[in-house]
């Protein structure tokens, strides 16, 4: 691998720390698990953890580590905020905190890959799939564009697929006369097969519903998710209903939600080679036009079937 030296213009830093997260390495757990919204990231932890070694927000970004009360595993608990951009920056972040010396600005000569976990809200696409289910990710789709900026080899011909049929239901959907029609360039990408399995298996254990399946990553919500609530008219029309209903060639596979993270998310960590998952659960079905409100109770069941995961991944390095 070659060396590289990164500046304080390419990676800022403020006292040692990484400047959006506010982090130290050594404040970072080998296991990590990621959220949305910042207030999820106290909650989780007076949930879980026995105590809080470090507690650190900034920008908006809450980040706690500490140990799991039942299992003494160390977890970092931390938050993306809100859609793609974001999350690539905190997945930056975090991928410097494990592999360089910010002293030097120099990668270090060895590393262990972290194991990260995406827990997070979702619509749900298919009408049978009840509000407060798990959706573990097995592939993503990535409507936003951030992913693009990242070359990375497709991880299987299943990825290609789900980019060409992606691409195609969309520009068949568009108006003939509409502006940005072949701007659309869907990325795909895949969960690690192991933090997966472990996933749907300690949902199983737990008697959490809970459903393998393709998750579509949009770069907003309202009318990149086919919302219309101003005047302006969206690009896509009915663009949930066109996702529910793709036959994505894959025997078993559905476009089960929508989100808003998950597919940078699975596109970076796994060209980094690193272990990484999603488990969403669905807080509103667009078919029957319901929303839960209160989704505090499956977001903690969605937690602590990650925290299990992580277990059944094994230790860790600290």
């Amino acid at each position: 691998m070659e060396e590289r030296i990164l500046s304080p213009a390419v990676l800022p830093l403020r006292d040692g720390r990484v400047y959006h997260l506010d982090l130290a390495p050594h404040e970072l757990a080998s296991n990590v698990l990621i959220v949305g919204d910042p207030d999820r990231v106290p909650f989780l932890s007076d949930a879980f953890l026995a105590g809080r070694e470090t507690d650190r927000c900034h920008r908006g970004l809450r980040t706690i580590t500490g140990r799991v009360r039942e299992t003494g595993q160390r977890v970092t608990i931390t938050t993306s905020g809100m859609g793609a951009p974001s999350m690539e920056i905190v997945l930056n972040e975090l991928v410097a905190l494990n592999e360089f010396n910010l002293s030097t600005g120099r990668r270090k000569e060895s590393f262990e890959p972290l194991t990260v976990v995406r827990v997070g809200t979702s619509g749900g696409l298919q009408a049978d799939t009840e509000l407060g289910s798990l959706i573990v990710t097995d592939y993503g789709v990535g409507l936003d564009n951030t992913g693009l900026y990242y070359d990375t080899p497709l991880p299987d011909a299943e990825c290609g697929l789900l980019e060409r049929r992606v691409r195609s239901l969309i520009e068949e959907a568009l108006p003939p006369d509409v502006r940005f029609r072949g701007r659309f360039h869907p990325y795909a990408a895949r969960a690690d097969c192991r933090v997966r399995v472990a996933l749907e298996r300690e949902a199983l254990h737990l008697g959490v519903p809970c459903r393998r399946g393709a998750t579509v990553t949009s770069p907003g919500f309202f009318a990149e998710q086919g919302r219309s609530i101003g005047r302006v008219a969206p690009t896509v029309p009915n663009l949930a209903d066109l996702m529910a209903s793709l036959d994505t060639g894959i025997p078993g596979l559905k476009m089960e939600n929508m989100e808003m993270e998950a597919s940078i998310f699975l596109h970076l960590m796994g060209a980094c080679g690193y272990r990484a998952g999603v488990v969403c659960v669905v807080i509103n079905k667009r078919t029957e036009g319901t929303f839960l409100t209160d989704y505090r109770e499956p977001v903690t069941k969605a937690a602590q079937v990650a925290l299990r995961a992580f277990r059944a991944l094994g230790p860790g390095t600290d």
